[in-house]
């Protein structure tokens, strides 16, 4: 699905998302003008949406990774961090652990009076997941950070974090810095418009409420007409 962050519509519903089906739909739409003032590109850590852009558009565009996937990536090794860390306590030590998940990954200011005293007698008995927890609250800083105005002051704090975040020793934390680190221009593209995919975050959900109303549209044409006349 392409949007149109800056009308908040659908464009269109493609039903492949390899390269050269992307490559071929971006060169229609440049040539017949719909994409003539295109500035940005948001998009995942999808190698053939980022490929496609820039075979297309050259260095005249901006491509920038979704700050929230970069998130939903450090969440998975966050959690494989979490599970390392676990692994080596005594069972007694993980047990009081089960069922804490949430609290570990969740906003502290999401979280109530009571939910907030129990993380911080959780972080007091367990220093390294707390470690690992401060990590987490601190990366989501920097994207919070509004003194950030480029590219290269995001790149330079997140280089930071990952100095940090690698001296903890964990597998996970590991993994992700060198997602971080393949994309890391492409991430660091945020802090100049912060831009993001939110829109079309919400344009699924109201793609499931049309298949959830459609007892489901096998049919890819009727699902695309669909889509079309309700947010294009």
């Amino acid at each position: 699905m392409l949007i149109d962050h800056t009308n908040s519509r659908v464009l269109e519903v493609l039903e492949s998302r390899d390269k050269q089906t992307l490559v071929a739909w971006l060169t229609a739409a440049k040539q017949s003008g719909v994409l003539g003032l295109l500035e940005e590109v948001t998009t995942d850590m999808w190698d053939g949406y980022v490929e496609a852009a820039k075979e297309v558009f050259g260095a005249q565009i901006r491509i920038t990774i979704d700050r929230f996937h970069v998130m939903k990536n450090f969440q998975e090794c966050l959690s494989q961090a979490r599970r390392q860390i676990q692994r080596d306590l005594p069972p007694e030590a993980a047990q009081a652990l089960k069922g804490t998940r949430w609290l570990w990954l969740t906003n502290p200011e999401n979280l109530d009076q009571e939910q907030r005293q129990e993380i911080e007698q959780l972080k007091a008995q367990f220093p390294s997941l707390a470690a690992l927890s401060a990590q987490r609250e601190a990366l989501r800083q920097i994207f919070e950070d509004r003194t950030i105005r480029t590219a290269e002051q995001g790149m330079t704090r997140l280089r930071q974090w990952c100095r940090g975040a690698l001296a903890l020793g964990l597998k996970g934390l590991e993994s992700f810095c060198k997602t971080l680190d393949h994309w890391m221009d492409k991430i660091a593209n945020y802090f100049v418009s912060r831009s993001s995919n939110g829109q079309t975050e919400g344009f699924n959900h109201g793609i499931r409420a049309i298949l959830w109303r459609g007892f489901g549209i096998p049919n890819f044409a009727h699902l695309r007409s669909r889509i079309l006349h309700i947010f294009g």
